[in-house]
């Protein structure tokens, strides 16, 4: 069985081939993982199992011949991969962790952001793509999350560099799409919630890839943008009568037990 936590959606998002092309590859944490895959990728990232907000996450990195060890604005260098692991693991004070693979993120201005997209079911009870915001990381932040930090902004205005205005809606619409996937998925083992909060980085490649999906999305980060257009929307649906949602659970129950 897997839970509502984020190895436990991660596992069930891999079940479906379309979606799992596009998740960073993700394992339980632990120094062996650690090493695994900093031998393929210039840097992870080793986040909490459970806990929502970009609290208590790390980074670690290959760097200059040590390993580079990162958590708020705090850094530092230590010459063998073990130690920075134990300076870790001192730290997470017995919290199950994962680490993931560092997804080179596009940048604005220097500054890494990724994507949330709000999907929730509309009054018909079907999934509908809500909303779309950037979040900017704060300077010298590994994290880009809004409560920490994190400069909510039009996902226009950050993809901008990188995507021309004639291609960038249609670029969006493809992003909506995976969001959309993702929680008519999820939906199938989780029937009780009506919406998901659906995290997407982006590479130098402009390839998207799924960082998280939050199944109690926070709402107030839609009402930090200017327009207030997706809030308004987003706020609706939230206070409209749950519609029967169209799987029943007992079907949810033995695709869980599987």
């Amino acid at each position: 069985m897997h839970g509502n936590n984020k190895m436990g959606k991660y596992k069930l998002m891999l079940k479906d081939r379309a979606t799992a092309r596009h998740l960073p590859p993700t394992a339980i944490a632990s120094l062996k993982a650690v090493r695994t895959m900093l031998g393929r990728y210039a840097a992870v990232y080793i986040k909490p199992s459970h806990g929502t907000g970009g609290y208590g996450i790390f980074k670690m990195s290959r760097f200059k011949g040590g390993y580079q060890l990162r958590h708020g604005t705090r850094s530092r260098v230590y010459p063998k991969l073990e130690q920075a692991y134990a300076a870790f693991d001192k730290a997470r004070a017995n919290r199950i962790y994962l680490v993931q693979m560092g997804i080179p993120l596009l940048q604005y201005k220097r500054r890494p952001f990724d994507l949330r997209i709000m999907v929730q079911r509309n009054p018909r009870g079907a999934w509908e793509a809500t909303g779309i915001v950037g979040r900017l990381a704060m300077a010298n932040k590994i994290v880009t999350n809004y409560h920490n930090g994190g400069k909510p902004m039009p996902a226009d205005a950050l993809l901008s560099p990188a995507i021309p205005a004639a291609k960038r809606q249609g670029y969006k619409g493809r992003l909506e799409g995976l969001a959309l996937r993702v929680s008519r998925h999820l939906s199938g083992y989780f029937p009780q919630f009506r919406a998901y909060g659906v995290d997407i980085g982006i590479d130098r490649s402009l390839k998207p890839w799924i960082i998280e999906v939050n199944s109690r999305p926070d709402r107030s980060i839609f009402n930090a943008l200017s327009d207030k257009r997706m809030y308004r929307k987003i706020m609706a649906y939230s206070r409209r009568p749950k519609a029967r949602a169209p799987r029943a659970r007992k079907a949810a129950r033995n695709r869980l037990k599987r």
